[in-house]
């Protein structure tokens, strides 16, 4: 749709205006500490979309400096000693003694593994996923009946998403980004809490947001902490979005 080049506070970055059929909003992107992009509903227009930027462009040269300040300090490996996030704190990877196989252990998560001198992160995060698929959909469904009296939940999938920590369809559909198991159990309870809210509201009105606050009073300290600990928990997998 357009390319332009933005001089920012530290250098100039690309900005990007893409179309897309199935959008419902403006979408404001960091894809790294160089480039953003606007993605512009069906019916939206340039002008829209300009005034969109303009309105966040402080969040996304934020976003950007974070990420250059931190892409050479992103851990890509998990090996003996590193420390990981999992229910909210960081966790040591610590050798297993004992048994016929090699394993590790990370808070109360025991994992074997292929090799104790190799990248542990793969078979880690796997058990984490196993995990969350155990956990998050029961804690979804106690949630749901807990604030609507009942559950019109037509599916909890538990996925590894690539922008977001959860997601809520038309149709009934609450989306989990497994790595909520890595958060504190009250933040985890928020995302979980704010998706359901989007089964009422699917947008971000202020009917909406006053739906959050009955049932979760403290969401903007929750939601301050995902947005602080975003890109050390999703470094591997999201970029940046408004």
């Amino acid at each position: 749709m357009a390319e332009r080049p933005v001089v920012g506070r530290d250098g100039v970055f690309l900005l990007r205006f893409v179309r897309n059929r199935r959008a419902k909003r403006y979408i404001l992107r960091v894809l790294d500490g160089r480039t953003a992009r606007v993605t512009v509903p069906w019916g939206g227009d340039l002008d829209h979309a300009v005034a969109f930027w303009e309105k966040n462009r402080s969040w996304v040269e934020e976003r950007m400096d974070l990420l250059r300040r931190n892409s050479s300090r992103l851990q890509t490996e998990w090996r003996l000693g590193a420390e990981v996030w999992y229910r909210g704190r960081k966790e040591r990877i610590v050798p297993k003694i004992g048994g016929a196989k090699a394993g590790v252990g990370i808070g109360d998560l025991s994992i074997v593994v292929r090799s104790l001198s190799q990248d542990l992160r793969p078979e880690i995060e796997a058990e984490m996923w196993a995990v969350a698929k155990r956990e998050l959909p029961v804690l979804t469904d106690r949630l749901a009946k807990k604030i609507m009296g009942s559950t019109p939940l037509r599916r909890i999938t538990v996925r590894n998403q690539r922008t977001r920590w959860g997601s809520c369809s038309c149709r009934g559909t609450i989306s989990l980004n497994w790595r909520l198991i890595q958060i504190p159990p009250e933040v985890c309870e928020y995302v979980i809490l704010h998706e359901l809210c989007h089964l009422r509201h699917m947008n971000h009105s202020p009917q909406f947001w006053a739906a959050v606050g009955n049932v979760c009073p403290e969401y903007e300290k929750r939601e301050a902490w995902l947005k602080t600990h975003n890109i050390a928990l999703l470094s591997r997998i999201s970029p940046e979005e408004c």
